[in-house]
C-alpha cells in the first residue's frame, strides 16, 4: 500500500460561490476558526437552504444579516433551527470588512442565521456567539451595494420584522420589494493529506526500527571485524606454531622459518618488531638446538646398537 492511500483528507476551508440580485460574492470559511459554526453552515449552504433567501436585516455601516429559509423542505427547516454550541474564539482574528459570524441571542443559541459586517464594530465579537467563520473573498463591492434604504429592523428603523419573514418570501416581495436576495450558492471544499494516526504510531515505530537497525549494524559490523581479526589471529598462530615445530637439523630450514615469519608479521622498521623477531628468531634456534641434539643422541644410540 502506498503512502497516499494511508493519507486521509481533512477539511480545512471551503469557498461558497453565491449569485445575488445585487450581484456575485464568494465567501471563504475556515474551519479552525469556528468548527461546529463552519460544519453547521457549510452543510446548509450544501444543502440549499439559503438559496433564494433575502438579506431581510441590512443595515448600512453596521451589519447584513441572513438566514431564514423558504424550502419545503420541512427536515431541512428543521435542521437549520436547532441550535449548535458556541465555540471557543480563536485569537487574532477581529471583525473587520466582510467578516462571517453567526447572530445569536444568548448562549449556544446559533441556529442558521449569519451576517456580514460592514466595517469593524466594537459592538460585534463581544458575544460568545459570534465566533468569526470566513470572510468574503470576492464581491464585496456587490455587498456593499444591497439595499438598505428601510433600515434596521423595529424599533430601531422601518425594515423587515424578523419573525414574519418565516411565513414565506410574499412577506418581503410584498412589503419590502427592494430587499436583495440570493440566488443559488455552490460549495467548493478544500482538504489537506494527513496521515491516519495508525500511519503516524507506523512512521514512528519505522524511525525507531531505523535507529535500532543502524545500532544493529554498527554493533554487527563491529563483531564481524572482530571476529575476522580474531580468526586471522588464530590462523598467523596456527601457522606460527607449526613453522615452529623442530623440522630437522638444516641450517636452511631455519632460515628460511625466519624469513616466511617475517612476512606473516609484516615486519616494518620499528625497535616493536625487530625485537619481537630477535625474540622469535631465539626461540627457534633454541628449538633447533635441541633437535639437532636429539638427533646425535640417537646416532650414537644407533653406533651402539650395531
Amino acid at each position: 500500500m502506498s503512502k497516499e492511500d494511508d493519507e486521509v483528507e481533512e477539511e480545512k476551508s471551503a469557498t461558497v460561490s453565491c449569485g445575488t440580485s445585487a450581484g456575485p460574492i464568494k465567501m471563504k470559511l475556515y474551519r479552525e476558526w469556528s468548527p461546529l459554526g463552519y460544519d453547521r453552515a457549510v452543510e446548509l449552504f450544501e444543502r440549499g437552504f439559503y438559496d433564494n433567501s433575502h438579506f431581510f436585516r441590512t443595515v448600512p455601516g453596521f451589519l447584513v444579516q441572513f438566514g431564514i429559509t423558504y424550502s419545503d423542505d420541512m427536515e431541512l427547516k428543521r435542521f437549520g433551527r436547532t441550535t449548535i454550541p458556541d465555540d471557543e474564539p480563536v485569537e487574532g482574528i477581529s471583525f473587520k470588512e466582510g467578516t462571517i459570524s453567526y447572530a445569536g441571542g444568548g448562549a449556544n443559541s446559533r441556529t442558521s442565521q449569519l451576517f456580514f459586517a460592514y466595517a469593524p464594530s466594537k459592538a460585534l465579537g463581544t458575544n460568545p456567539w459570534e465566533t468569526p467563520i470566513g470572510k468574503i473573498i470576492e464581491g464585496m463591492e456587490n455587498v456593499r451595494n444591497f439595499y438598505g434604504g428601510y433600515g434596521d429592523m423595529p424599533p430601531w428603523g422601518k425594515g423587515p420584522v424578523q419573525g414574519r419573514v418565516y411565513s414565506g418570501p410574499s412577506y418581503i416581495e410584498d412589503n419590502f420589494p427592494k430587499t436583495t436576495r440570493f440566488e443559488t450558492c455552490t460549495v467548493e471544499h478544500q482538504k489537506v493529506k494527513s496521515q491516519t494516526m495508525e500511519e503516524e504510531n507506523k512512521e514512528e515505530e519505522y524511525v525507531e526500527e531505523d535507529d535500532k537497525k543502524e545500532v544493529v549494524d554498527d554493533d554487527e559490523t563491529a563483531a564481524t571485524t572482530t571476529a575476522d581479526d580474531d580468526e586471522s589471529d588464530k590462523k598467523e598462530e596456527g601457522t606460527m606454531k607449526k613453522q615452529s615445530l623442530p623440522i630437522g637439523n638444516n641450517n636452511n630450514k631455519s632460515t628460511n622459518l625466519l624469513r616466511s615469519l617475517k612476512s606473516k608479521m609484516k615486519m616494518e622498521d620499528s625497535p616493536s618488531n625487530y625485537g619481537l623477531i630477535t625474540i622469535s628468531a631465539v626461540f627457534v634456534i633454541f628449538l633447533l638446538a635441541i633437535s639437532i641434539k636429539i638427533s646425535r643422541g640417537r646416532k650414537k644410540t644407533t653406533g651402539k646398537t650395531s
